[in-house]
């Protein structure tokens, strides 16, 4: 047998230079496809629900929330098991499906049943959202945004560098489900009452915030016929930004006492500030020559992949964005990958 398969490869041996060139386009065609990772991703199906609730309790989040989710969760086909978490303002709970689920059919009938379960929380508690489709291998990429000393870039600004650029730039390649900010403060624009000037003018904390609500609108006037054109009317009353979004904070009226005006201004104090936070991010770093220097706090991101996507591919692709993001940053600020799971593979 061996000998016959010899002669008919030696007499064609044409035909098998063919055949062999032929696997060995067909190979460096699909390399580039395969759906490479560092290490196995053993996670069962799952879907995450998670729901902020500021200012609650672990108990009330538990009664008023969570049960509430995890009730309908189990009238779902192929749940294997449905567990939760609940703490102090914050309902973590996760919906597990039979081995060989469709990961998109899942999150589909999670969606539709959150819908029946958000009718039964409190108005004004919270509002249950689907987590990102990632496993707990899903972090394959992380950076660090590193602003000179003397740019002027504190670790607010580079939060929201992170939060409305980067994080808008990354999120089109292909593979990519999310992108998590760590560190830094969140900017916000803050209205301190002054108790006792509410109580002088007979105002309530609601009525600010009726106020704050009510100016910052834009509204439509639809069309106004100008002999052959038509303009457009619209008025505007959104607050800018900055400094001068704070002036336009102050001037917010609030009632009339006599022939005076009192305004956002005469009973709060504006400025911009940051929400309070869990946590921060600090890095340490040992050079090749051991050295070891301390880079104290930092601001970092996170690139989830997304589940059943290539992280070669994904990683590839992120990194074909850097220099559109190096040129999109201001100058003195620095994109600075620490870990890549390509790297790995």
């Amino acid at each position: 047998m061996f000998a016959w398969l010899i002669s008919r490869a030696v007499k064609l041996r044409f035909v098998l230079l063919l055949v062999l060139v032929g696997l060995c386009v067909m190979a460096a065609l699909m390399i580039p496809r395969l759906n490479l990772d560092a290490f196995p991703d053993v996670t069962n199906i799952q879907v995450a629900i998670n729901t902020e609730a500021p200012g609650l309790a672990a108990e009330e989040v538990e009664q008023l929330i969570t049960y509430p989710i995890e009730a309908v969760m189990y009238a779902l086909p192929d749940v294997e098991e449905v567990r939760s978490i609940s703490k102090t303002g914050l309902s973590g709970i996760t919906v597990v499906f039979k081995e060989g689920t469709d990961i998109y059919f899942a999150r589909q009938l999670v969606f539709e049943r959150l819908q029946v379960a958000a009718g039964m929380i409190p108005e004004g508690v919270g509002v249950p959202a689907i987590g990102p489709n990632t496993s707990g291998l899903g972090q394959v990429y992380q950076y660090l945004l590193i602003a000179e000393p003397d740019s002027g870039f504190d670790s607010m600004a580079l939060r929201s560098l992170n939060d409305y650029l980067i994080k808008l730039m990354l999120m089109p390649v292909d593979g990519i489900t999310d992108v998590l900010s760590f560190g830094g403060y969140v900017r916000q624009y803050q209205v301190n009452l002054y108790p006792n000037r509410l109580l002088s003018y007979n105002l309530t904390q609601q009525d600010v915030v009726d106020a704050l609500s009510r100016n910052n609108n834009n509204a439509g006037g639809w069309y106004m016929q100008r002999g052959p054109e038509q303009l457009v009317i619209r008025g505007t009353g959104w607050l800018s930004s900055d400094q001068q979004a704070l002036e336009e904070l102050k001037q917010i009226p609030l009632k009339t006492a006599g022939s005076a005006i009192v305004t956002v201004g005469d009973v709060a104090q504006i400025r911009i500030g940051s929400e309070i936070r869990q946590g921060a991010v600090t890095m340490t770093m040992k050079h090749p020559d051991g050295s070891i220097s301390n880079r104290g706090e930092v601001v970092s991101g996170v690139v989830l992949k997304r589940m059943g996507a290539n992280t070669n591919a994904t990683i590839e692709g992120i990194n074909a964005r850097l220099d559109l993001i190096a040129r999109a940053l201001p100058e003195g600020v620095h994109f600075e990958p620490y870990y890549d799971q390509a790297d790995l593979i």
